[in-house]
């Protein structure tokens, strides 16, 4: 059976909800079927930024079967997004009862150990590691214009003034940074760069997706860790295999 731990790693959404309707759905583009059913948000416990403001709104939720729930009930969901449109829909990595009032810290507590984990991990990967301060970001323009494609990340590019280098090869008071302006689904995500800025930077030859990049880059949400978070990269790294 899986843990809280495990299912809240596993989740995008994590909300507690009532049970509004068995076999129905909020989505016109998504028929409703034996395993769908409509809850409405009564608490948000984990969530991206597009789904916040939640609370109350009624979703559908893709149910693991069997079904075992009646029009009523109450429970949390554990989930992560199957359609998005006229109406969201979510699929079940899985269920607890509600009214558990350890949840909350349950979920908090998996949630950062799991970007603990993350965090390791984009470290390991990471070519160049540095702290220090960003100035006024600029259009990335190097190797002349570009096809613009879909989901173009729209390269801005800001110069870091080196303070201490954490991991690599670095001995220039002063490194660019490549990080994606676009506000696109695909790098919403990704940290945007303002002037004085200032943290620490994992800097990668790759997107999230694995493809190069034209120059070292910020591509994923923790690739920016804010100056107070130094010490703690620091013990990630000296901790590392």
């Amino acid at each position: 059976m899986a843990t809280i731990s495990d299912m809240t790693v596993q989740s995008g959404f994590v909300f507690e909800a009532k049970v509004e309707q068995l076999e129905a759905s909020t989505a016109r583009g998504f028929p409703a079927t034996a395993e769908t059913v409509v809850v409405r948000v009564t608490t948000i416990l984990k969530s991206p930024p597009a789904l916040a403001n939640y609370v109350g709104q009624a979703v559908t939720v893709q149910l693991k079967p069997p079904v075992n729930l009646a029009a009523g009930d109450e429970a949390v969901f554990f989930t992560h997004g199957v359609h998005y449109g006229e109406g969201l829909v979510l699929g079940e990595v899985g269920r607890a009862p509600a009214g558990d009032s350890t949840m909350e810290a349950q979920v908090q507590s998996a949630m950062e150990a799991g970007r603990r984990d993350e965090l390791t991990q984009r470290l390991a990967q990471a070519e160049l590691v540095i702290s220090g301060v960003a100035s006024e970001p600029t259009s990335y323009t190097a190797g002349g214009p570009r096809p613009i494609s879909e989901h173009d990340p729209d390269w801005g590019t800001a110069t870091i003034s080196v303070e201490t280098v954490e991991k690599g090869n670095h001995n220039q008071p002063s490194q660019d940074v490549l990080f994606a302006r676009s506000m696109d689904i695909a790098w919403y995500g990704a940290p945007k760069v303002k002037a004085g800025d200032r943290g620490v930077w994992l800097l990668h030859r790759r997107d999230t997706r694995g493809k190069p990049v034209p120059d070292l880059a910020i591509v994923h949400p923790l690739d920016f860790q804010p100056a107070p978070e130094l010490e703690n990269v620091r013990a990630l790294l000296r901790n590392s295999p």
